[in-house]
């Protein structure tokens, strides 16, 4: 990561990319079964694989509702510990079954994610406004972003509020492209102000090659693309035996190979965070909590699944030489026993009447930031 010192770092979370229509983990298995999951193209026939995987596995209705289904945390857990090891699960589902199951999942969240950004765009409701202007109040060059979401809003709101295209993901991600006409990733240059953006679990834009382990990260507005790669010919073969799928995937920039893929740390209750670019994420990550003056949550509730990012954020507050200012912007039902995970975790540096704040992005949070920034 270019060394930038940004004074201010946001640490964001689900509730953060909700403004800008992306819906929350409880709500994201509805999400994946409604929209283009219920039509009849690619993400439809996804879904139908996935229902009957449901079905066998968890012995539920292939129609049955979102709130029939069993957390995704249980699907993923459940697929990752058989197929990383090996095994079967079950005498229906062998290994490789089990991964283009896997794979499949990831393709209907990351279309997922980015239809429900398009969405919002398009309706541009008061939730979208209210971080549009947040975003306009934020200067780039004095800031910094840790995120522990796949999706793209903040990138995608920099562009829309800044121009800004270009980003310092920490993980020596090669910034790339998939519009060329030789199904080759070719590496681009961007421009102007780098704002550092850390995707402490990775990213619905990022491709990673298994050959020469080389990171690429697309512009926002290519996610379909990029989910276009996650399955091969033999695996639409399971998903649609009926209907031959071309074979769109695209080669390795720097090594030609054909061997693209993503790399999330999925819910699961073993998050996979063992591989080099979440590594050198992490530490990024970590250069931003210690150097930054100020750490502002927004949406984030501190949960207990993520508890290595906790021991993260404890650490750094513990050993640095001068403690970072607070601040906590939170909202909703739950506002309330997010107030208490804080001061619990942080103790009396978070004061309800002083830096925590209970109705989301609102005047006072925002103004409250920008004093922040000027100071």
């Amino acid at each position: 990561m270019a060394k930038s010192n940004p004074k201010l770092v946001f640490i964001v979370g689900a509730g953060f990319s909700l403004y800008a229509g992306i819906p929350l983990q409880m709500d994201f298995t509805d999400a994946l079964l409604s929209g283009r999951g219920e039509a009849s193209g690619n993400s439809g026939k996804i879904v139908h694989h996935l229902r009957e995987f449901v079905n066998r596995a968890f012995d539920h209705k292939t129609t049955a509702g979102a709130q029939f289904w069993p957390e995704l945390e249980d699907i993923f857990t459940c697929i990752d510990l058989s197929a990383n090891t090996g095994h079967n699960l079950g005498p229906q589902f062998s290994p490789s079954e089990l991964r283009t199951i896997r794979r499949a999942l990831i393709y209907r969240i990351i279309t997922m994610l980015r239809e429900r950004y398009r969405d919002a765009r398009e309706r541009k409701d008061e939730d979208w406004q209210t971080l549009l202007k947040f975003f306009e109040s934020v200067r780039p060059r004095g800031v910094g972003f840790i995120a522990t979401n796949w999706d793209t809003v903040i990138e995608d709101m920099l562009t829309e509020s800044h121009g800004v295209r270009k980003f310092d993901y920490g993980c020596d991600g090669i910034s790339a492209t998939l519009r060329t006409a030789h199904k080759e990733i070719k590496e681009t240059e961007t421009t102007g102000t780098s704002v550092p953006v850390v995707k402490m679990h990775g990213s619905v834009n990022w491709l990673y090659c298994d050959n020469c382990r080389s990171l690429f990260s697309m512009q926002a507005d290519q996610t379909y693309k990029v989910a276009g790669q996650l399955l091969s010919s033999e695996d639409w073969k399971r998903i649609d035996p009926d209907t031959r799928h071309a074979n769109d995937r695209w080669h390795c920039g720097r090594c030609g190979g054909n061997s693209l893929g993503t790399r999330f740390a999925t819910f699961s209750y073993r998050k996979a965070l063992d591989f080099p670019m979440f590594q050198k994420s992490w530490f990024s990550a970590e250069r931003l909590l210690r150097e930054a003056n100020n750490w502002i949550f927004i949406g984030y509730s501190l949960p207990a699944a993520d508890f290595e990012f906790k021991y993260l954020l404890k650490r750094v507050q513990l050993s640095r030489r001068s403690a970072p200012n607070f601040a906590v912007v939170s909202g909703g039902e739950r506002a309330e026993q997010a107030y208490q995970h804080y001061q619990r975790f942080f103790g009396r540096k978070i004061m309800k009447s002083e830096n925590f704040f209970f109705h989301g992005l609102d005047k006072d949070a925002v103004d409250y930031i920008a004093d922040l920034l000027s100071a």
